[in-house]
């Protein structure tokens, strides 16, 4: 989605984020936006914090217990090493060398940040594209090179909060029928199953600066990623999600208000075509 340069007078949740991590890509809007919601939500740095770690163990994972060497990262944000955190690039090629990463997003300071900080990363490719509209993301020449002969990992970080339970619905459905067999998708999703109130709020603060928040519940997330099956151990808060099994996990004390979960296509039955149960179904409500 073309954004105009008046865009920059609106807040951008990347750019929120950023003046929240103590970053110095924001604007006016930006800080304004933060300082609201980090009234309502003190831990919400925390919670950014939390969410971002967890980007590196998920590759790790695709990586190696899934043999995947190629990604498309939607809504990546801006690049993780502003915040000393390795980028999906850097974390595959410790396992595949030759891993290649597709980085999407919307906004103009991403973008302009991601493109130059892979224009010497062979391998990787920076696109400006809004998942609201998946067709011509797909269509994108960047994630045309990618190789459809083999499994690629879907990284939807805190993604789909930011868009209508009908957007969701349509990402989801678009990739699975689009995604080579073996791929996966990673996924992190916020909630209000632990803090119904706080994010009731923080969803009425977003709504007010024009921005859709859409926090939902476990029940409603496993319902999003039907018929796809969530691989071990499940949907579990982001802290939970295989902690054990990396070096570096959470503090057990710390809260995302979040879940985490990777999924994989079901096993099909012999005579069942590609794609089947994949009909719309509207989730639940939270």
């Amino acid at each position: 989605m073309n954004r105009q340069p008046n865009d920059f007078a609106r807040p951008s949740v990347a750019r929120v984020f950023d003046h929240l991590l103590g970053g110095s890509d924001n604007y006016a809007a930006d800080r304004a936006l933060a300082q609201r919601l980090a009234q309502i939500a003190p831990e919400l740095p925390d919670m950014i914090r939390i969410n971002a770690d967890h980007g590196p163990r998920a590759v790790a994972t695709l990586a190696s217990d899934l043999g995947i060497r190629q990604y498309l990262d939607l809504g990546c944000g801006l690049p993780a090493g502003l915040y000393g955190h390795r980028t999906p690039h850097e974390v595959a090629r410790a396992v595949h060398g030759t891993a290649r990463v597709v980085y999407v997003d919307s906004d103009p300071v991403v973008y302009g940040h991601a493109n130059m900080v892979l224009a010497e990363e062979p391998g990787t490719a920076a696109l400006r594209a809004d998942i609201r509209e998946m067709d011509a993301l797909l269509s994108a020449p960047a994630v045309q090179a990618l190789n459809r002969s083999e499994p690629i990992g879907v990284l939807l970080h805190d993604v789909l909060p930011w868009v209508t339970d009908d957007e969701a619905l349509t990402v989801l459905e678009t990739l699975r029928a689009w995604l080579p067999a073996g791929s996966a998708i990673s996924l992190t999703h916020a909630t209000a199953d632990a803090a119904p109130q706080m994010m009731r709020d923080l969803t009425s603060c977003y709504a007010e600066a024009g921005i859709t928040y859409r926090p939902r519940s476990r029940h409603h997330i496993r319902a999003l990623l039907d018929p796809w099956a969530p691989t071990p151990p499940g949907i579990v808060p982001i802290p939970q999600w295989r902690a054990a099994e990396h070096l570096r996990h959470l503090p057990a004390t710390g809260h995302a208000h979040a879940h985490a979960a990777v999924v994989r296509e079901r096993t099909r039955a012999p005579d069942e075509p590609r794609g089947a149960g994949t009909e719309r179904s509207q989730p639940a409500a939270p």
